[in-house]
């Protein structure tokens, strides 16, 4: 009986995380275009599963916040906004912010690392950009989760 309730226990906990696609390790080892720039925005923590809000990049959603998975946008080099669809209402008790602002350069990868924080009615997912080698280290098991990003 045991056995049965945390297998069931485990499974619900999974059940709202990335298991399918390709892995960074495939995806982002390829080369950039010297004229673009790629923006990953990425989720490791299964905490909070079940709170899984859109990031949109300069106002337009490009994917959700599922855990072990990551968004990738190849986008023009300059400023961009990226945020995350929380519940308006809601306030992060962990601090952090749900919108950063980006200068993306020219051949290279920017990561945005998106963690899940206690909110005052539920939880909040906030974003904080990491450099690109915990950004690489950190993707290279997650799966690339269907984006609208080019």
């Amino acid at each position: 009986m045991r056995v049965g309730l945390c297998l069931a226990a485990a499974g619900l906990l999974l059940s709202g995380c990335a298991t399918g696609g390709p892995t960074g390790k495939e995806v982002l080892a390829a080369d950039l275009a010297s004229k673009k720039s790629r923006l990953v925005v990425y989720r490791t923590s299964p905490f909070a599963a079940a709170v899984q809000p859109h990031y949109s990049v300069d106002g337009n959603a490009v994917g959700s916040s599922t855990p072990d998975g990551f968004v990738v946008c190849h986008l023009n080099p300059g400023a961009h906004q990226v945020a995350v669809g929380n519940f308006e209402l809601n306030v992060s008790l962990g601090g952090g912010t749900d919108k950063v602002s980006v200068t993306l350069r020219p051949g290279q990868t920017t990561y945005l690392k998106a963690e899940p924080q206690m909110g005052l009615t539920v939880g909040v997912i906030t974003l904080s950009e990491v450099t690109e080698n915990q950004g690489k280290a950190d993707t290279a098991s997650l799966h690339k989760l269907e984006s609208s990003c080019t």
